[in-house]
């Protein structure tokens, strides 16, 4: 699977999160995302998260250190509700891949 495939899953997911999560809760998409994510070696990649670059990005965007990605949790006190949080990961995540520093 290609970051554009999964950037795609993502966008559907968070569309319509209860279709694919018991309650839609925006913790029960990242764990469907983040277990999608494991289960395509997306490009090849074998890190532990394949958000974990995503997440990078984020913390840079926080002014945060890039070397030391945020949490699911710090990414969600940044909204004021679930579904704003929803709503933002597939936003952001584009805006991740178009930002220049990710091979598609």
């Amino acid at each position: 699977m290609t970051k554009v495939q999964f950037q795609e899953l993502i966008h559907y997911t968070c569309k319509r999160p209860k279709m694919y999560t018991p309650t839609g809760s925006f913790f029960e998409v990242v764990s469907f995302l983040e277990g999608l994510g494991a289960a395509s070696r997306i490009d090849g990649n074998h890190s532990h998260s394949k958000f974990t670059p995503f997440m990078r990005w984020m913390a840079g965007r926080l002014n945060k250190d890039e070397r030391f990605p945020i949490s699911w949790n710090e990414f969600a006190e940044i909204y004021s509700s679930d579904s704003e949080s929803i709503e933002a990961l597939p936003i952001l995540y584009n805006q991740f891949l178009n930002d220049g520093k990710v091979d598609k």
